[in-house]
């Protein structure tokens, strides 16, 4: 039917309404169908009356945004130009101010950033003219503009009146735009974990909005944080959406984010080909803005590539000058800084110090991935120009630096993984201090940049209720998928059981980071503490590391320190998986004889090559024995190497660590609770066993055996034992488990409660695992007992069969009770067993 008149100018308006829900969607293909449809209406055709034109016009606005994002800015221009043909502005302020909105919109993204502030400063000189909508739409656009230039009060100002006059009028869009950007604004601020809980705030409005662009800016924030596989997973669904919307201009920004995941990931070749796709989508847009980012993240992975910096070095200045001329001094000194790499890497040093020299001084308000590079690289120009001081000194500051943005997060997850912006520069230190050669300057090196996130004061998260929902409908889906695991039948059941249990562990560690830390970051203890108490306690301490793939050791054991070479990293790796892979089939019991014999011969034998390979170079004194291990040693069943067997070991995050903890005061009522678990042949008798050790102990077993028991246990004892089973979780440590009676208790939720008991022993399976991040960061549920304030914990790094966990832990606490310390204990108690027992004191002696 063909519609004229109020019928036509009904119809369009209609048609336009639905486009501009479908834009503001993120879907401008299915936009641009429907203005189409509307501007060939009869109604708007040529003779139309004034009416009629302001709809046309108001439609060839929406076109040009719809053409903007879809193919290029020119294409968007040309549509307003369309539109200013139809109407006499002057007559109209509220027009006009929707055309300098989306001119100023249109040309801030291709990156013409003065024309386009221009027309948004037109356009809020008549902001009392606009609708709410476009009223909100200006502040934001221009918030936008400011927050992207670096000036973050003006950008606060705007899109906080943006978000105030949006919820006024109940624009749930304009609302949920306006506050995720003042997330956004909290990223670009240094406030990361505020960054991320106002962006969730903002998701909450539930506006009928894109998601991928959300899910894109919040994986930078992931990215900063150090988070770089999550944020490239959220990147991968972003990337989904926008190509199924034919959104190129956005699909570039998701690659150029993978980009920069990959370079922090170490995957160089990858990096190269997404920032170089990237760059091509946006030279064949002419998006000057987004180019020139791109060709950045691809001189950096250029560099990492090895690529001659002599080529390099032109282009960096040239990128530097073109950030310079538009006013972006942060991509400028950081342009500025890869030419001096490249100048470096050439051979040219007094050139390299000069270009670097330009880029300015570090500024307190740059990213900390930016305040760490321009660390590193004046580093590398001091070592360079054979000045060892001024590089140390850069590195240190550097690593503090990155030690107080860890201390701004209260979640472990969150502190644990920011060191990986940290990761050249403890590099760098380390290789100074070897090359100087001084023990003592190679184990301060290894302190400065290994598991900082021990040495943070912790936090305690206020009371969450969302959580505490969220962990109960995760419980409900674990114990559904283990009922099902088996079943063949089963198979599409489990898979869905798997997606939400992964969905309910993403919403809960979302909520966990939005926790602020103390900003505090002690440093690490001077070696001179350290001796002091390994002398008073008669005890050696031997500190592992690793430089390109050779194992080396730092011994502290009565005299002078001593550096010790150890061997290839890969050798030792190899053999500790054979070890734990005998552990798991003797765990499982029920062994014919025969095939008993022949793994435990096998695992004696390759028990006896990790002493020889681990602790024959380092000529140890009969002491007791501190680890502080690396990597996979982690996990290495320490107790049940040959000369260990007798010698009370502790395995320790640091040497800081390991000292703060047997300098804590002790705490607590003495009390001892021994806490049973379900589907354990022996977990009854063993706490009861123990129960009869200790004068002060209750024993919770059958219903008893909960999680409230077990937290408040935590909460209020001396000593815990819990005999459960237990599972490491290595892609996703804080849901690390125990099984109870009423399910599973998650490391998560421990991470959320106060202080916990003094001495824990998890009598269960792997839970001495951990998931180890750059610096040596632990985390798994061990970890977050000790952070939690716990001084020694006791737990298995392999599979134990049941009869094997129970009659070592009683032997354990018999000796315990006696008062022998918990070292001293477990040596005894693993040596008497016939079936090696992967159990390890971490922490300290209690």
């Amino acid at each position: 039917m063909i519609r004229t008149g109020s019928a036509g100018l009904a119809e369009a308006r209609r048609l336009h309404a639905l486009g501009v829900e479908h834009n503001n969607a993120g879907h401008p293909l299915r936009a641009i169908k429907l203005f189409r449809r509307a501007l060939s209406l009869p109604a708007l055709g040529e003779g139309a009356g004034e009416e009629a034109r302001l709809v046309a016009a108001r439609i060839w606005i929406s076109v040009a945004m719809s053409e903007s994002e879809l193919k290029s800015p020119e294409r968007g221009l040309a549509a307003l130009a369309e539109a200013e043909r139809l109407v006499e502005l002057a007559e109209h302020p509220q027009l006009s101010a929707l055309l300098h909105l989306q001119n100023g919109y249109i040309r801030v993204r291709a990156g013409h950033f003065e024309s386009g502030l221009a027309h948004l400063d037109s356009a809020v000189a008549l902001i009392e003219h606009a609708e709410p909508a476009h009223a909100s739409n200006i502040l934001l656009d221009r918030g936008s503009l400011h927050m992207y230039r670096g000036q973050l009060a003006a950008a606060r100002q705007d899109l906080s009146r943006s978000a105030e006059l949006a919820a006024e009028h109940g624009l749930l869009v304009e609302e949920f735009k306006a506050k995720h950007n003042l997330g956004y604004l909290e990223f670009l601020a240094g406030n990361l974990a505020l960054a991320l809980k106002t962006m969730d705030d903002a998701q909450a409005i539930n506006a009928k909005v894109s998601l991928a662009v959300a899910l894109l800016d919040r994986a930078r924030v992931l990215l900063e944080v150090g988070l770089h596989r999550e944020s490239d997973d959220a990147l991968i669904e972003a990337a989904a959406m926008f190509r199924a919307d034919r959104l190129y201009k956005e699909l570039a920004e998701v690659e150029l984010a993978r980009a920069e995941c990959a370079l922090l990931d170490g995957e160089i070749a990858a990096a190269r080909r997404l920032a170089a796709t990237a760059r091509d989508r946006f030279r064949r847009r002419s998006n000057d803005r987004w180019r020139r980012d791109a060709e950045l993240v691809l001189l950096h992975a250029d560099l990492a590539a090895g690529r001659p910096g002599s080529r390099l070095v032109g282009p960096a200045l040239r990128l530097a000058a073109e950030f310079r001329g538009a006013g972006l001094e942060t991509q400028a000194r950081t342009s500025q800084l890869v030419a001096a790499e490249a100048l470096l890497r050439a051979g040219r040093i007094e050139q390299a110090r000069t270009v670097a020299g330009e880029a300015g001084p570090v500024r307190a308000a740059d990213p900390v991935s930016a305040r760490l590079h321009t660390r590193l690289v004046r580093a590398r120009l001091s070592i360079a120009a054979r000045d060892a001081g001024v590089a140390r000194r850069e590195i240190r500051t550097g690593l503090a630096e990155l030690a107080h943005h860890q201390a701004q997060f209260g979640s472990i997850d969150l502190q644990t993984a920011s060191a990986v912006h940290g990761r050249q520069l403890a590099e760098l230190d380390l290789s100074l201090a070897l090359a100087e050669g001084k023990p003592a300057g190679v184990l301060a090196a290894i302190e400065r940049g290994r598991a900082t996130s021990s040495r943070l004061p912790r936090v305690s998260a206020p009371a969450d209720p969302a959580a505490a929902d969220l962990l109960a409908e995760l419980r409900h889906a674990v114990d559904g998928l283990r009922a099902i695991r088996s079943d063949a039948a089963a198979t599409e059941q489990a898979a869905v059981h798997r997606r939400r249990v992964t969905e309910l562990q993403r919403a809960l560690r979302s909520r966990a980071w939005q926790a602020a830390g103390s900003g505090s970051a002690p440093r690490p203890a001077p070696l001179g503490q350290i001796e002091a108490e390994l002398s008073r306690t008669d005890t050696a301490l031997v500190c592992y590391f690793d430089v390109g793939g050779v194992l080396q050791a730092v011994v502290l054991a009565g005299g002078r320190p001593r550096i010790v070479g150890i061997g290839a990293s890969v050798t030792v790796s190899e053999m500790i998986r054979r070890v734990r892979a005998d552990l798991d089939v003797l765990a499982r019991g029920c062994l014919p004889d025969v095939m008993q014999s022949a793994v435990c011969a096998t695992l004696n034998r390759s028990l006896a090559s990790l002493s020889e390979f681990l602790l024959g170079p380092l000529d140890l004194p009969e002491h007791r024995l501190v680890i502080v291990p690396t990597g996979p040693l982690a996990a290495l069943p320490w107790t049940s190497l040959p000369p260990m067997k007798h010698r009370p070991v502790v395995v320790a995050p640091s040497a800081s660590a390991w000292l703060a903890a047997t300098r804590h005061a002790e705490r607590g009522n003495g009390a001892v609770v021994a806490v049973a678990g379900p589907d354990l042949v022996h977990s009854e008798k063993e706490v009861l066993a123990i129960g009869r050790l200790w004068p002060r102990s209750q024993v919770l077993a059958g219903p008893d055996g909960g999680r409230a028991g077990l937290v408040s246990a935590l909460a209020s004892a001396t000593v815990v034992h819990v005999a459960a089973h237990g599972q490491h979780q290595a892609e996703n440590p804080l849901f690390s488990s125990i099984r109870l009676a009423d399910g599973p208790l998650f490391a998560y939720e421990l991470d959320l409660t106060g202080p916990a008991a003094e001495h824990v022993v998890l009598s269960a399976c792997e839970l001495g695992q951990a998931t180890i991040r750059v610096g040596d960061e632990a985390l798994g549920l061990t970890s977050v007992l000790l952070r939690l304030g716990t001084r020694s914990v006791i737990s298995g790094v392999a599979r134990v069969h049941d009869d094997v966990a129970a009659e070592v832990m009683t032997r354990y606490h018999a000796a315990l009770a006696a008062g022998v310390d918990s070292a001293q204990a477990l040596a005894g108690a693993c040596s008497g067993s016939s079936t090696p027992a992967p159990f390890v004191c971490f922490g300290s002696a209690w």
